[in-house]
């Protein structure tokens, strides 16, 4: 079962907020072209293997090939095979993907809410929610 993780960040001005949101954006999109890539890349190696895994287990019963070791909820892939590596990675892409979507419709809000209400100066504080803002505190 997930927790819910909130924090809460203060913001001399909400202007900085805007600029951190602006940041998180720009490196989060960064990593998703960067992923994006090696999703596309394992793509292909992770479909050869199916298919000689498949083909291998008409012949009989073998083993995984690979060691997970799992230690207070972290997952430990040691050589993980192409099939698991895509998968891991592929789920990560699409989280990055909802979540960079996410931040950008908050950040269109906020902008729109400092910028027309004249805030830019205003401290205020930000509420998140798994690193999502979920809430802005004007005080």
């Amino acid at each position: 079962m997930a927790m819910d993780v909130y924090t809460l960040k203060f913001y001399k001005r909400a202007a900085d907020f805007i600029a951190d949101l602006d940041k998180e954006i720009e490196e989060l999109e960064e990593s998703v072209k960067t992923l994006g890539a090696e999703v596309d890349q394992l793509k292909a190696a992770a479909e050869k293997y199916a298919k000689l895994h498949a083909l291998l287990k008409k012949f009989g019963p073998g083993e995984g090939g690979q060691t997970t070791i799992e230690v207070t909820g972290l997952g430990i892939y040691i050589d993980p095979n192409p099939l698991a590596r895509y998968d891991i990675y592929s789920q990560s892409y699409a989280h990055m993907l909802d979540v960079l979507s996410v931040l950008k419709k908050v950040r269109a809000v906020a902008y729109t809410v400092i910028s027309e209400g004249g805030l830019e100066s205003t401290p205020i504080a930000v509420q998140y929610k798994q690193g999502i803002p979920v809430k802005l505190i004007i005080a």
